[in-house]
């Protein structure tokens, strides 16, 4: 019987959302398509599994690495091509950021104008927040980029936005209009418009 590993759902991003190892499983997989990725323009392989326990998985390989599952959803549709629709959008949407948008080069499921037309409603939906982003400048924002540090929306929420880090390391600060707050991960500091003055007047 094919099962699932875990009943979570999801795009792995980090080891915090695990699907488990395809090492007993790999024959299971169904080849879905080839896409070029990253700057280089490197060939990704991706694969689906439907299981008996009705989920489906969309797993990949680059190079000789062994297939790993990077996302994991309960089938919503009745159709199977509207659940790999669903999963590889979730997918694509959530790597974007990291990695660019995926090139179409091959695959059994989608026309390249099919696949083209799923990373353009990625785009699209993206291009929507934004604007409505635009429409809510609030004293951090307009601090941010008084210092430079070209505030950007995220794409993600209409209260989301992304500036470069005033450590100068090369990654971002996350921003919220809605607290007016914004927080850096990597740097472990968060705060407002004060605290951010201060980090500025360290450097």
């Amino acid at each position: 019987m094919k099962t699932v590993f875990t009943t979570q759902e999801g795009v792995k991003m980090n080891s915090e959302l695990d699907f488990g190892s395809t090492k007993e499983i790999h024959e299971q997989f169904q080849y879905l398509m080839d896409t070029l990725e990253t700057m280089f323009d490197e060939e990704f392989n991706y694969y689906y599994r439907v299981t008996d326990d009705n989920f489906i998985q969309l797993a990949y390989s680059y190079g000789k690495s062994e297939l790993q599952i990077m996302a994991q959803y309960r089938m919503r549709f009745k159709n199977l091509k509207e659940n790999i629709t669903f999963i590889v959008k979730n997918s694509i949407e959530a790597s974007a950021p990291f990695s660019g948008y995926p090139k179409f080069e091959n695959s059994s499921v989608f026309t390249e104008q099919e696949f083209d037309g799923i990373v353009q409603s990625i785009k699209d939906e993206k291009d929507a927040i934004s604007k409505k982003s635009l429409e809510n400048i609030t004293p951090l924002i307009t601090y941010l980029k008084e210092n430079n540090l070209n505030p950007v929306p995220s794409g993600y929420s209409p209260t989301n936005w992304n500036a470069q880090c005033p450590s100068g390391r090369g990654h971002s600060i996350m921003v919220s209009t809605k607290s007016d707050e914004w927080g850096c991960g990597y740097c472990r500091r968060k705060g407002g418009i004060a605290e951010l003055e201060s980090w500025l007047h360290e450097k």
